[in-house]
């Protein structure tokens, strides 16, 4: 039979930022999670040669992916950062027979090794962007049940670039929006008015499995403590939830601050981030925490908007500077 395909299939995912719960989470602790407002975009373009190719746009300024940029800002080869993707897309056109030849396009609003779940966008992407080929739904509504494939999909292929994975970046990239996650069975879309929440970039990338096997290796060698900080996390997404519900920003900070003490006893802060977490309290930030694996990455920052001139004064001397972003309802989209 005869199967005829669109000349082109685009999709986009977003990005995240982990409120509260990072690294806990992958012990059946609780998490907190956002899509945010940056996207991971993904252009397939059907070719005479059987196989899939993965290239990147030429804008080194507004896309990680390019060797150029990851020469200039120090992060990871262009061929390690598309070789694990390239895999995973033959390895889903090996189990479903699909006789295409597929060269994709990749363009991103979101920094490599920050925190802000560039792998699992891309991931949540590229799964889209298959299962439309697969189900001849281009540009169409996607289901339920497409959704919960490309989920499922997203999530083996990130966790063929990372160690271990929780699930929770690659969900909210799917689903988008606000979300407490509590398993993979359990999740609750959070209905909050709109938060003001910055970004902070450190601009010192990291490696996901490294923060994760260090975070485990703590975990076995300190595995009293490390439940009490897994019980202390889960306690803190619990309030965390009802104080989004009741829109109390001095109590969420509060909260943002308590989880990174957590983090930072795990052993995932910085001097630098620890620098950078000092001058947003002492400058009125509500509160400030790592968001991600750490190391590096990037902190997530709650201000009101009068405290953002100080905050950005005092910053300056350190090259930088908050980055507004809003929670992004929309998670996957396909053109």
């Amino acid at each position: 039979m005869d199967i005829t395909y669109k000349p082109q299939v685009s999709a986009s995912a977003p990005g995240k930022v982990i409120i509260f719960g990072e690294h806990f989470v992958v012990y059946n602790s609780e998490a907190i999670i956002a899509a945010i407002n940056r996207r991971c975009f993904g252009r397939a373009e059907f070719t005479g040669n059987l196989g899939v190719w993965i290239a990147s746009g030429v804008d080194t300024k507004s896309n990680p992916y390019t060797i150029e940029h990851a020469a200039v800002r120090g992060e990871p080869s262009n061929k390690k950062l598309l070789e694990p993707l390239s895999t995973f897309c033959r390895h889903i056109i090996r189990e479903y027979a699909l006789d295409v030849g597929l060269k994709i396009y990749i363009k991103s609003e979101l920094p490599i090794g920050v925190g802000l779940g560039s792998s699992a966008a891309s991931c949540v992407m590229l799964s889209g962007i298959l299962r439309s080929i697969i189900r001849l739904n281009h540009g169409e509504e996607i289901s339920s049940t497409d959704r919960k494939w490309i989920y499922e999909n997203a999530l083996y292929g990130e966790q063929m670039i990372h160690n271990k994975s929780s699930g929770v970046d690659c969900y909210v990239s799917t689903y988008g929006g606000l979300v407490h996650f509590v398993g993979f069975t359990e999740t609750t879309s959070i209905k909050s008015q709109p938060l003001p929440f910055f970004l902070i970039n450190t601009r010192r990338s990291h490696e996901t499995s490294e923060l994760v096997s260090h975070v485990r290796r703590f975990s076995r060698n300190s595995s009293k403590r490390f439940e009490e900080l897994t019980s202390d996390a889960t306690a803190i997404c619990s309030n965390g939830v009802k104080e989004m519900a009741n829109g109390s920003l001095e109590e969420i900070g509060r909260l943002m601050t308590e989880n990174h003490k957590l983090l930072r006893e795990i052993g995932v802060s910085t001097k630098e981030i620890e620098k950078i977490i000092g001058i947003c309290s002492r400058c009125g930030s509500l509160g400030a925490k790592i968001t991600g694996a750490g190391g590096g990455g990037s902190v997530l920052v709650l201000a009101r908007p009068e405290t953002i001139s100080a905050i950005n004064g005092a910053l300056k001397g350190l090259d930088l500077c908050l980055e507004a972003i809003k929670i992004e309802d929309r998670g996957l989209t396909l053109d």
